[in-house]
C-alpha cells in the first residue's frame, strides 16, 4: 500500500516490477544498467554518446547475453532495449563512467561498433561493409580512423560474425600499408 501511495503521489517512479526511482530528472543511461543485469551501455546507443553518429537515439540499447532475446521495458524514462552479444565478447573492453554522481557501464567505442556490427545482417564484401559504415550508419569517417586498429583486430576474434570477419580482413590490410 505505501508503494501504491508514493506512486500515486508522485515520490516514486516505476521503472519495472519491483524497481523504483526517486529522482524524476534521473539520466536514462544510469536506469538502463539498473534495469537488467548484467547489462552495459552499447550499439547505437554507445556511438551517439561518443559522438560517433549523428543522429539522436530513441531507444536506449544494452548489451548483455544468453537472454536468447530482445527485452524491452518501457517507463517514463524512455525504452530501453537488450540485446544478446556472442558471451566470448561480452566481458571485453567496458569502461565505466559517472553520470550524476552514478557510475555505469558502457561499451568502449571499439567495442559498441562491434557490438553492433555482430547483430546486423552480415555482409558479403568490403564494399558492402563500407556503405553499412559510412552511408547507412553514417559512422564519422574521422572517428573511425582514430579507433584504436589493434583493439579492433584483437576483439572481432570474440564474435562469431562473417562481417567481423571482413572488417578484420580490411583492417589488417590496412595495417600493413
Amino acid at each position: 500500500n505505501k508503494i501504491a501511495y508514493e506512486e500515486k503521489n508522485k515520490n516514486l517512479i516505476k521503472l519495472k516490477r519491483g524497481l523504483y526511482e526517486t529522482n524524476e530528472n534521473a539520466d536514462p543511461l544510469t536506469i538502463a544498467n539498473a534495469l537488467l543485469s548484467p547489462s552495459y551501455i552499447s550499439f547505437e546507443t554507445a556511438l551517439a554518446y561518443y559522438g560517433m553518429i549523428p543522429e539522436r537515439v530513441y531507444a536506449i540499447k544494452s548489451a548483455t547475453f544468453r537472454k536468447n532475446k530482445i527485452k524491452k521495458y518501457k517507463n517514463d524514462f524512455g525504452l530501453f532495449l537488450y540485446q544478446d552479444v556472442n558471451p566470448n565478447a561480452y566481458p571485453y573492453d567496458i569502461n565505466q563512467i559517472e553520470i550524476d554522481g552514478t557510475k555505469i557501464q558502457i561499451a568502449s567505442k571499439e567495442k559498441a561498433l562491434l557490438d553492433l556490427l555482430s547483430v546486423i545482417s552480415p555482409r558479403n564484401n568490403k564494399k558492402e561493409l563500407m556503405d553499412l559504415l559510412f552511408d547507412d550508419l553514417r559512422i564519422d569517417e574521422v572517428m573511425f580512423d582514430e579507433l584504436d586498429k589493434d583493439k579492433l583486430i584483437k576483439l572481432c576474434d570474440l564474435y562469431s560474425s562473417k562481417t567481423l570477419n571482413i572488417l578484420k580482413q580490411y583492417l589488417e590490410a590496412k595495417h600493413d600499408q
